[in-house]
């Protein structure tokens, strides 16, 4: 697929054939080089747990993994770590971590937010709450994004360092369910919502006010799972039935007839390498600008839904799914052949012998 078949919408705004793609092709660099060398991490190479809800690489290159049911992991690129509730979590179900200007971790959890300050966890507020995504923005502000409104009363959270404000309907947030928070270059923060699953659109806070986008507006779909701004100042929205990009005027659409394997998007990425990373249920699929390639756990992935995309200071692109059925799950890593002495091999030097552990699909 070459994305001739993308269409822009909205506004008033006529359709256009390819406009998105040509878009695209303004920051993405076109290459032929799409070979990667495939590996996988699992729980039997030290992994707390196989559903990966979350990626994050802090400013010392330690990467940590937020799992649902396993707690914390820690590689420090050349051993795994765990900590759970006995360590001070607040739940095992970890679904965001983020870092402070003082390099302390915030992370969130099924029942609450804990922080991390190299010594020790504490509890740091929402005690209860069902966090789902985090964002510490410029000023050094705590967002917090929590579902499960009926349990525990949903919303979006903000702490100063002082004290947390919340915001819901009657402050103009769009919904009380939230997937996820993020923070555009002009200092707004957007925000995407589930909403029991109907989702109710995203929403765009400028300090003062919210501003508002549904399906009407121009979105594929009101359940948004992630976001980020390209370099051009476009945001994109990853939706249940594809992508949308909105330019502050106009609205593009990209689904699986443009190139994507999956419409359900719950995460992307721009790499250091200029290419667009699509995190789906039904595998990753990547474009550079003229190309589009998936892969699947037919040949590369441990399992085709990629909940979160990090790539790591050497290059290593790392993808963390979420398991369809037990026993499977985990984290695929892809590097090119020239990264060959980045984190990833040296992974290596601590997991056993290829032939003494059990190997998952799609490690290579």
């Amino acid at each position: 697929m070459t994305g001739d078949s993308i269409e822009r919408t909205g506004r008033g705004v006529p359709a256009g054939r390819g406009e998105l793609r040509e878009l695209m092709r303004a920051f993405l660099a076109e290459s032929n080089e799409d070979t990667f060398e495939w590996t996988s991490v699992t729980t039997a190479d030290g992994l707390p747990h196989p559903w990966i809800y979350d990626l994050f690489e802090d400013s010392n290159g330690t990467i940590w993994v937020g799992t649902w049911g396993g707690g914390l992991g820690r590689y420090d690129g050349s051993s795994w770590t765990t900590y759970t509730k006995r360590d001070g979590l607040a739940s095992n179900a970890v679904t965001s971590i983020r870092e402070d200007s003082r390099g302390q971790l915030w992370i969130g959890t099924d029942r609450g937010l804990t922080r991390y300050d190299g010594q020790r966890f504490t509890k740091a507020g929402l005690t209860g709450k069902s966090i789902l995504t985090l964002h510490v923005d410029a000023d050094d502000n705590v967002w917090a994004g929590t579902w499960r409104s009926r349990l525990t009363g949903g919303g979006l959270h903000r702490y100063d360092g002082r004290q947390w404000q919340a915001f819901g309907k009657r402050d103009g947030l769009p919904g009380v369910e939230i997937l996820k928070v993020f923070e555009d270059s002009r200092g707004r923060i957007w925000v995407g919502t589930y909403d029991h699953g109907d989702g109710a659109g995203v929403g765009c806070w400028d300090g003062t006010r919210w501003q508002n986008f549904r399906v009407e507006d121009g979105l594929l779909d009101n359940c948004v799972y992630s976001m980020f701004e390209d370099p051009d100042g476009r945001m994109w929205f990853g939706t249940m039935r594809g992508v949308s990009v909105y330019d502050g005027r106009s609205w593009y659409r990209m689904t699986t007839a443009d190139g994507l394997v999956h419409d359900r998007v719950y995460a992307m990425l721009i790499d250091a390498e200029q290419t667009m990373w699509f995190g789906t249920e039904g595998g990753v699929s990547r474009y550079d600008g003229r190309d589009w390639t998936s892969y699947t756990a037919d040949g590369e992935l441990v399992e085709d839904l990629v909940r979160s995309i990090l790539q790591d200071r050497d290059g290593g692109l790392w993808f963390g799914t979420y398991p369809f059925a037990a026993g499977h799950g985990g984290i695929s890593i892809a590097r090119r052949p020239t990264q060959r002495d980045s984190l990833e091999q040296k992974a290596a030097r601590y997991l056993p012998p290829r032939d003494q552990r059990k190997l998952s699909p799609g490690t290579s």
